[in-house]
């Protein structure tokens, strides 16, 4: 269920000092910011799948790697709805004990996947792990669902903005207040992701689907600025 809110984060500071603007000296400038925000579901799932690889051979490794991460892809392009990239593959050196000389090397590449639908991906994360480790998770809300939330937002954020404005203006018994200069600020939190595998005794089933719970995450807007108190 979404949850509405505007608040103002910080105390209003009233200085009676001048403050240039330019060449134009400004009295009786008050300092406000407000906020409003919003809980909305996350629709989009992206999930990142890592496969490793170690062998004395540096050939051996790279064609390891490369046969993991060509069977995923195969499994993955099956999936029409579901974006698919994969990171960069990277080798690290195994060294002796003393440190002296190379005894082997360590490979790994990723997979990121990412899709509004998220059983399906839930279910081709749970099958790639039969040859891939999940390394992360998350979820984030579309920049569709994003912007049309924050649109929202702006209005209530000016609105309580304003608000405050208005109450301050009234409390000194001036005749009105002139906005100076306002900054409109976006940002989002999102929770951390919580999901399961289905387990065989003790061992986890390779191809079993991953569950997950998409949640929500808050959409903030703030709303910073200066007015101008007009006094008697």
């Amino acid at each position: 269920m979404k949850r509405l809110g505007a608040a103002v984060l910080a105390g209003v500071l009233c200085s009676l000092q001048p403050a240039l603007a330019g060449d134009e000296p400004r009295y009786n400038q008050v300092q406000l910011e407000a906020q409003a925000s919003e809980q909305v579901g996350n629709d989009i799932l992206q999930v990142t799948l890592t496969t490793y690889g170690e062998h004395h051979e540096l050939s051996k490794l790279a064609a390891q790697i490369n046969a993991d991460m060509e069977w995923a892809l195969g499994r993955a392009k099956v999936h029409a709805k579901v974006k698919i990239a994969t990171g960069s593959y990277q080798t690290f050196p195994l060294t002796s004990k003393d440190g002296r000389s190379t005894t082997g090397w360590r490979g790994q590449q990723s997979l990121h996947l990412e899709s509004r639908e998220i059983t399906e991906l839930g279910e081709l994360a749970g099958e790639l792990q039969e040859k891939l480790r999940i390394t992360g998770m998350q979820f984030t809300v579309s920049d569709a669902r994003r912007n049309a939330v924050e649109n929202r937002l702006i209005e209530r954020a000016l609105d309580a903005f304003k608000a405050r404005a208005r109450i301050v203006a009234d409390n000194l018994q001036a005749r009105d207040y002139r906005i100076v200069a306002i900054n409109i600020n976006t940002s989002s939190r999102q929770p951390p992701v919580m999901y399961r595998q289905k387990m065989a005794m003790g061992v986890l089933e390779a191809d079993s689907a991953v569950a997950v719970e998409g949640g929500e995450s808050e959409v903030q807007v703030s709303v910073n600025g200066s007015v101008e108190l007009v006094l008697p």
